[in-house]
């Protein structure tokens, strides 16, 4: 919904799937609009608020200014301070909290990491990168406590590595990475999101004429099975990534330009099953979400 040249967000913020109706909102309405209004909002999810931070951005690069944010409940807007969502400053946000309504950066929040933004410059990369695994393994037993032995921390280590990396390799912009356990719906679930908004897979893939495929969400499947890449012979990065979370029977989504890719670990059945969807609304770049539940 749309009034006074404002977005209204509904209450679509709880995961990747729902978040799907926010962006059709927005391509429908950006040409209108000057801000975004979270009134509705319950909660709201990592994968949410990094995407948020995405069209924050293009916004930003489309009119050169910034969206405005109203109606911030209190509880949404301790959360988004405490993941440093607005250090970006890709939103006008006139209200500041007072120092007793932070959320505090003890032990207590070690259960996060502060969304990062990882540069599109590959010296920088690096550092950045380096940066987030050393302050990963620090937190790593407190993120997954709920799924915690001998070798998970170093999965997550291999799949921030590898998905980072093609941020700078593929995207040719800058992206975000962020993680966070929470609970939902009785649920513990832990959240790996790392997303860009550059030039997206299949246009990262147009001089690999050697490639063939029907729809972009074939080419973003081939990737999790195959070991191709944009920029050399071969390319495990994917492929390695994805055997990961089969391993720890996880969720993984994929989404870049109007499609999308979701293999999902059903725990009745104890099977993986894969969707892909090419009827998206566009949105540049390449958004990944990993999630584990612990039920």
């Amino acid at each position: 919904m749309q009034t006074n040249k404002t977005l209204i967000l509904p209450d679509r913020l709880r995961d990747s799937f729902f978040f799907e109706n926010v962006i059709s909102q927005y391509n429908r309405y950006s040409q209108k609009i000057e801000g975004l209004d979270f009134s509705k909002i319950q909660f709201i999810d990592p994968y949410s608020m990094v995407f948020l931070l995405l069209i924050g951005r293009k916004y930003l690069r489309d009119n050169g200014k910034q969206l405005f944010i109203v109606n911030l409940p209190l509880d949404i807007r301790q959360y988004l301070v405490r993941m440093d969502f607005f250090k970006f400053n890709l939103f006008k946000d006139d209200v500041k909290l007072d120092n007793k309504y932070l959320l505090k950066r003890s032990s207590l929040s070690n259960r996060l990491l502060e969304i990062t933004e990882i540069p599109g410059r590959e010296r920088e990369s690096i550092k950045v990168i380096s940066n987030v695994i050393l302050r990963f393994r620090k937190k790593g037993t407190y993120i997954l406590k709920q799924w915690i032995d001998d070798s998970i921390v170093d999965y997550f280590v291999t799949m921030i590595s590898e998905l980072c990396q093609n941020i700078f390799e593929h995207s040719l912009d800058s992206g975000f990475i962020a993680i966070q356990t929470y609970s939902l719906l009785k649920k513990n679930i832990v959240c790996l999101v790392i997303s860009d908004s550059g030039i997206g897979i299949r246009k990262s893939f147009e001089n690999k004429s050697e490639i063939s495929f029907e729809k972009l969400s074939d080419l973003i499947e081939m990737n999790l099975y195959t070991p191709i890449s944009s920029k050399r012979e071969f390319g495990y990065g994917l492929c390695q990534v994805y055997n990961i979370v089969k391993k720890l029977k996880g969720n993984m989504m994929i989404r870049s330009d109007n499609s999308s890719v979701s293999s999902i670990y059903s725990k009745n059945s104890d099977k993986i099953s894969v969707f892909k969807r090419d009827d998206l609304d566009f949105f540049n770049g390449t958004q990944i979400t990993i999630t584990l539940t612990d039920r």
